[in-house]
């Protein structure tokens, strides 16, 4: 009888630490940091999520170019997103003249704070991080 309610207990405390993860929602605008080639990088995310279908647009800040040429800000359309209760994941194309450079964004929402991993570009997968803005 005793283990029934350690069982019984244990189950509930799992279901009150899951539930929350169910119910996370990525719609709306996020401002997100990540460390770039040059230093921080922040980035504006505009989601909507309908159910598993993640979509929105990222918009970079100003991408400087060698030799001081400045690049503006870019905003391009998120392609391939998808969210699992509290994992997300998506990918975008920017362009620089002839070149294009897919990214994969994958990560973690907990309330109004997300984290993940970039992969793609020059070097390996590079750390970000965070917040719902509205």
């Amino acid at each position: 009888m005793r283990h029934r309610t350690v069982f019984s207990a244990v189950l509930t405390a799992l279901a009150f630490t899951t539930l929350p993860l169910a119910g996370q929602d990525l719609t709306g605008t996020w401002v997100v940091s990540a460390e770039g080639r040059r230093g921080p990088q922040t980035m504006t995310l505009e989601l909507r999520q309908d159910g598993s279908e993640l979509t929105g647009t990222v918009t970079t800040a100003a991408g400087g170019r060698r030799g001081g040429g400045g690049g503006g800000a870019q905003t391009v359309e998120v392609t391939d997103g998808h969210a699992d209760g509290g994992s997300f994941g998506f990918s975008i194309v920017q362009t620089f003249g002839d070149n294009s450079i897919t990214q994969a964004f994958s990560g973690t929402i907990d309330g109004d704070a997300m984290e993940g991993s970039i992969e793609g570009g020059r070097g390996g997968a590079r750390p970000f991080s965070g917040e719902r803005s509205d």
